[in-house]
């Protein structure tokens, strides 16, 4: 019998606006890959999902499953990213690192490996533990992890430029990320 509802930890990469008061939520875990979910009415002003939804966040999810997107019921949160208030550097870096997440990763199961350096790429970012450079290398290890070439091999100058070309499209967020 097919499951009806799953319960998984999982990293917000990004959120779409969807009518007025729903929105797409694309999670990354380690069960499922990369997955999109519908929050219903997360957009109003009494839901308790709300704060939670944020790209970056670690949340705790429970989903039902339907015969289209998967419908988000409830979110318990693991942690946030308010430990980088009023740091512009860590949210214009996490922006990218959760763009490139998106951009890089399938819907099917991953490497628990895999999921882990994703997380701790997250959590250096979040809790400031370390350079721009020691970024860029986790950044390419991820990158080697899911089957790339490794970045410093490539001909291009910046790991963005490299993403890109993997991708077919250029990366929205802000480039801070050269290769060395």
């Amino acid at each position: 019998m097919k499951e009806r509802s799953f319960t998984l930890k999982a990293l917000v990469i990004r959120r779409t606006n969807v009518g007025e008061t729903d929105r797409i939520v694309s999670l990354l875990s380690q069960e499922k890959g990369k997955f999109s979910c519908v929050a219903k009415g997360v957009r109003k002003v009494t839901s308790s999902n709300r704060a939670y939804l944020e790209p970056g966040s670690l949340l705790t999810v429970h989903c039902i499953v339907t015969k289209s997107l998967p419908i988000l019921t409830q979110t318990k949160l693991i942690d946030d990213t308010s430990k980088m208030h009023g740091n512009l550097a860590a949210f214009r870096a996490l922006s990218q690192i959760l763009e490139i997440i998106d951009a890089l990763f399938v819907e099917e199961e991953i490497d628990s490996e895999v999921f882990m350096q994703a997380l701790k790429l997250r959590n250096q970012i979040v809790y400031n533990q370390v350079s721009s450079k020691l970024i860029r290398q986790q950044l390419s290890k991820l990158i080697t992890a899911l089957g790339f070439q490794d970045p410093s091999l490539s001909p291009y100058e910046t790991i963005t430029e490299y993403i890109q070309s993997l991708i077919g499209k250029p990366l929205k967020s802000y480039d801070f990320l050269k290769v060395e």
